[in-house]
């Protein structure tokens, strides 16, 4: 008796062209609409880099005195609230500045530097702006520091440390001129015949290194007081050549990628459509 052999047909097996044969009658019928949308979203993003403003970005580096890094930030941040909300005017005047100059400042805000647990160990943190011209960027410094250095707080702050630090020079001159006083008493009993002892060559001695250590301690207060401020600029704002914003390629992205997607969903509708009217 013969065996009957069942050969398996491949009718089961996945056909690639059965797949991709509606694809490419799709693209035959609206590649050309395809195409032209994709050249008018590339178009667009052209014509959109060339209408956009130019947009420069800089940064100043500060570091508080008197008020710990956070809560400086804190205060510049709520300037950028105020550039948001259209409330220019106000800032204007905080800044003493010109508000037509002020207008060309898109941003402003605050990045710490380094971190510090520490409530004494102040550390710097920048001040990143955006801005349309950068003839603006000297004029917006100054605003930034009058601003930080004119509010009530603050200048109550540096005047009470300014009659401090003046106290105290005040005080050192004093012993300074105690002290040479004393010095120049010492020499002359040492001029005078019969006192040769070494207790008093040791005396001068001492007086000596007072007298330096206090000259030290007096140049430290006026080297102090002749900066003290409510912030130091550690970093100015530098002129940038080229701007930030708007990068070309990037509107050309947005507006080919755009353009795709739209011509995509006018595609599908119209094939909808078509298929409907069958």
């Amino acid at each position: 008796m013969k065996q009957v052999k069942l050969i398996p047909t491949p009718a089961d097996e996945l056909d690639l062209s059965a797949l991709f044969k509606p694809a490419t009658s799709f693209l035959r019928q609206y590649g050309k609409l395809l195409l032209l949308v994709a050249l008018a979203g590339l178009l667009a993003g052209f014509v959109r880099f060339m209408k956009t403003p130019n947009l420069y970005t800089s940064s100043l580096v500060l570091q508080p005195t008197i008020l710990t890094e956070p809560e400086q930030m804190a205060v510049i941040n709520n300037w950028c609230e105020l550039i948001q909300k259209k409330e220019r005017p106000i800032l204007a005047k905080q800044f003493n500045m010109d508000l037509t100059l002020l207008r060309k400042v898109e941003r402003v805000t605050a990045e710490e530097l380094q971190k510090s647990f520490a409530p004494k160990n102040f550390t710097a943190f920048t001040v990143n702006v955006v801005v349309r011209d950068t003839a603006v960027l000297q004029p917006l410094q100054k605003g930034i520091l009058y601003a930080l250095e004119n509010s009530e707080y603050i200048k109550e702050k540096l005047a009470s440390r300014r009659k401090i630090l003046g106290a105290m020079t005040q005080t050192v001159e004093q012993e300074i001129a105690r002290l040479n006083k004393l010095h120049g008493i010492i020499e002359t009993s040492l001029r005078q015949p019969g006192n040769t002892g070494n207790r008093v060559l040791l005396n001068v001695s001492d007086i000596s290194a007072q007298i330096a250590e206090l000259q030290e301690k007096k140049f430290n207060y006026e080297e102090e007081l002749s900066f003290l401020s409510a912030v130091n600029v550690l970093q100015n704002f530098y002129t940038p050549l080229n701007p930030t914003f708007p990068v070309l390629l990037k509107q050309l992205a947005v507006g080919l990628f755009g353009g795709l997607f739209l011509g995509m969903c006018i595609s599908f509708y119209l094939h909808y459509r078509r298929k409907m009217s069958i």
